[in-house]
């Protein structure tokens, strides 16, 4: 477990920087675009995020993974202290698109570094420490928002975002550490991604949309639920930092033991299946709360309890068929995110246009028993 140490470290300051400002992003852009512009500058980062993608490993392999880990820890720095600053809408705009960027591709380096260390035979419970560790920073992060958030400022969560990533950069510098060199594992030597080799293996497909669907779920909640709860039923800041800290317990909590489970036990699939459903029906029951602060604080952390081993299972099963040097399929099942809110914040401006915020729950709803549908077709690993 020692070589495990610095990754996780790092990973716990890199998620709670993550975590103090996820949830505000989209209400700092507010305040220069209206919630249109908003969406789309969601959708670019995210587009610029999968352009990176394509050149991580070529990236890898010029720079290896600790240099061109703190080149990306760096500029995240730089634009999360941007942000903080922001004076124009242009500027902010650059600063998160710039952050949006490089974030994922941050966690990719993570990803090598921890596959390079971990055996298939426990691969679920290191994924379940690996993302309980991340989920602990994020669920950490809206104390922050209920501490410092107001509508008029929220610059002292961007500066305390941007002292959050020292520890990272000087630990990535110090501490961080590949067994391998930087040319070795690099299983693609173009742009273009194993698309080919992915589709053909009928298990990592699988997963792979089963983490697309979870994602998307992820994207539309992040951008569209502060917006909802704190301007069409009009939530304080300090009640939905509760709320949001509340909500992100499930995955500090269950996705350890999950893990474990899933290789000790039952594999993942019957989990994964709990999950989707739990998280479909969750939704279902959003539209008729109203503004109940304690239903709202129940059914999100109900939601998230689903959405918890979803993520964990995906994680376990797909990275149980792949090694390290498999640095083409992670990147594909990594650009799931980005990939993810495009398709989150594309499909909330065109449900917005046409529906209610309550009738969008129905169809998220519907899309997320989807990813039920594709996990009841996967072959378990127990």
């Amino acid at each position: 477990m020692k070589r495990f140490v610095p990754v996780f470290v790092i990973t716990v300051f890199l998620s709670f920087h993550y975590g103090a400002i996820l949830y505000v992003n989209s209400s700092l852009l507010g305040k220069f675009f209206n919630q249109n512009t908003v969406s789309l500058l969601f959708i670019l980062g995210a587009v610029a995020s999968c352009i990176l993608f394509l050149f991580t490993a070529q990236l890898i392999e010029w720079f290896g993974k600790r240099l061109l880990l703190l080149i990306l820890l760096s500029v995240s720095t730089l634009t999360t202290l941007g942000l903080a600053f922001a004076q124009t809408g242009a500027n902010a705009a650059v600063y998160f698109l710039a952050h949006e960027c490089v974030l994922l591709t941050i966690y990719y380096c993570l990803d090598i570094f921890l596959e390079e260390v971990s055996l298939d035979g426990n691969t679920g419970e290191v994924r379940g420490i690996y993302l309980t560790l991340i989920n602990l920073g994020i669920a950490a992060g809206p104390i922050i928002l209920l501490i410092f958030g107001d509508d008029e400022t929220f610059k002292p969560i961007y500066i305390l975002a941007t002292v959050l990533l020292i520890v990272p950069l000087v630990m990535t510098i110090f501490t961080l550490k590949s067994r391998m060199p930087k040319w070795h594992g690099i299983t693609h030597r173009h742009i273009f991604l194993p698309f080919r080799a992915w589709w053909r293996h009928g298990a990592l497909r699988r997963i792979t949309i089963a983490r697309l669907i979870l994602e998307s779920f992820f994207a539309f909640m992040i951008i569209y639920t502060p917006v909802y709860l704190h301007n069409n039923l009009g939530f304080e800041w300090s009640e939905l930092g509760i709320i949001f800290t509340v909500m992100l317990l499930p995955f500090v909590l269950f996705q350890w033991p999950a893990g474990e489970l899933a290789d000790r036990y039952y594999g993942e699939k019957e989990i994964l299946c709990i999950g989707f459903l739990i998280t479909a029906l969750s939704l279902a029951v959003m539209p008729f709360l109203g503004k109940i602060f304690m239903a709202w604080l129940f059914i999100l952390f109900v939601s998230r309890v689903g959405a918890s081993f979803v993520e964990i299972m995906t994680e376990s099963y797909f990275f149980k068929h792949v090694g390290p040097r498999d640095t083409g399929l992670i990147s594909i099942f990594r650009l799931t995110r980005p990939v993810s809110i495009i398709l989150g914040a594309g499909a909330g401006v065109l449900a917005l246009s046409f529906l209610t915020f309550e009738q969008v729950f129905f169809v998220l709803a519907a899309i997320v028993l989807l990813g039920l549908k594709v996990s009841l077709a996967l072959r378990d690993t127990k």
